[in-house]
């Protein structure tokens, strides 16, 4: 009998999130046609068996659910108990990070016999955010907000009474819980990793605007340079502020390459995750520039595709599920311990020494 073909393995091969991979194999929303076609595919090629399994349920933020509540928009859904996860409808668009921590939620919320339902918050949305009218809030035992939203937002859930802990974002000013990478270490890492193979000039590629994440990994690729005594000035640190995302991400940065001189160019790009490490790894070849050998490249969240990559991308292993699962530990402690002190909670980095740097 042949072995059993994972949707890991499918992941695998493919360099996507097993997220991913989950959500276009049960036919639900956030992947595109595309990728579908592909993961259907190569799954079909492996020998992959789909199981039926309950759907995960995604709801929305609109009044009607029929698919909910039985065509009554506004009966209430009986369910319980569950986790509510707040997050941007983007961030469930083939995102290989935010599927990783949604597989850590799914886990976590599973293992202690909860459902976890998913809201995904269109952009450009309103800051108060509400719970929808078609759920009963008694039945909710906590709130999870992942990524960054507005403050308004996280104090309109926390107003709600119902325990929130945030995901991958904090609110110095708001007493809330949360738990955090170690962006600022990861980003020291990165830097340091080039100094150590002895890069004077550094490029910093991220966007500020994008997540405080991104903010992060630049002020540690800051504190590195102003924390080599005595050496400092025989360094040269710059920041290209490229829309992450955006349409014109990768046309932003095939013009910063290109007009790079020999008196501008770096020894090293850190680049604020993979994704704007692995769009840079095909420009820099495009204009005849070899990595390693003449510039290195070093990204941040250690995802799958990057060990994939030509040549394959060295960067910083940051929380991915264990950042969704420790969401929902903490959402328990808090359940259990409602008058402690809010909690802080931040993973730790890990360096992946691979081809680009």
């Amino acid at each position: 009998m042949s072995p059993k073909v994972s949707m890991q393995q499918i992941a695998d091969r493919l360099g996507m999130s097993k997220y991913t991979v989950s959500q276009a194999l049960s036919g639900k929303s956030g992947v595109s046609e595309e990728n579908r076609l592909r993961i259907q595919e190569t799954a079909k090629a492996m020998g992959y068996t789909l199981q039926q399994k309950q759907p995960q349920r995604m709801l929305t933020n609109q009044p009607a659910a029929s698919h909910l509540s039985d065509g009554d928009p506004h009966a209430k859904t009986e369910i319980s108990p569950y986790i509510l996860v707040w997050i941007q409808s983007s961030y469930l668009e083939d995102n290989p990070f935010w599927g990783k921590v949604l597989t850590g939620i799914a886990a976590a919320s599973k293992e202690l016999g909860y459902e976890h339902l998913i809201v995904p918050i269109a952009p450009h949305h309103q800051p108060q955010l509400q719970m929808p009218s078609y759920l009963d809030p008694s039945h909710c035992i906590g709130q999870l907000l992942a990524g960054t939203f507005p403050a308004q937002s996280v104090i309109s859930l926390k107003q709600s009474g119902i325990p929130l802990v945030l995901i991958d974002h904090h609110e110095p000013l708001i007493e809330v819980d949360c738990v955090l990478n170690n962006n600022l270490d990861a980003g020291k890492m990165a830097c340091q990793r080039l100094l150590s193979a002895g890069a004077k000039r550094v490029i910093f590629i991220g966007d500020d605007l994008f997540a405080v994440s991104f903010k992060e990994r630049w002020w540690g690729c800051r504190m590195t340079l102003e924390d080599t005594v005595g050496t400092a000035e025989h360094y040269h640190l710059k920041k290209w502020q490229i829309p992450y995302s955006g349409p014109h991400m990768l046309h932003q940065l095939e013009r910063k390459v290109a007009a790079l001189t020999p008196e501008t160019m770096p020894d090293g790009f850190v680049c604020a995750n993979d994704h704007l490490a692995l769009a840079l790894l095909p420009i820099l070849k495009r204009h005849g520039l070899d990595v390693p050998a003449q510039v290195k490249v070093i990204g941040l969240d250690n995802i799958e595709a990057a060990a994939y990559a030509t040549p394959a991308l060295s960067t910083i292993e940051l929380g991915k599920e264990s950042l969704g699962i420790r969401a929902v530990e903490t959402l328990l402690y808090r359940l259990q311990h409602p008058g402690r002190q809010v909690e802080k909670v931040v993973l730790s980095a890990r360096f992946i020494a691979r081809d680009s740097g």
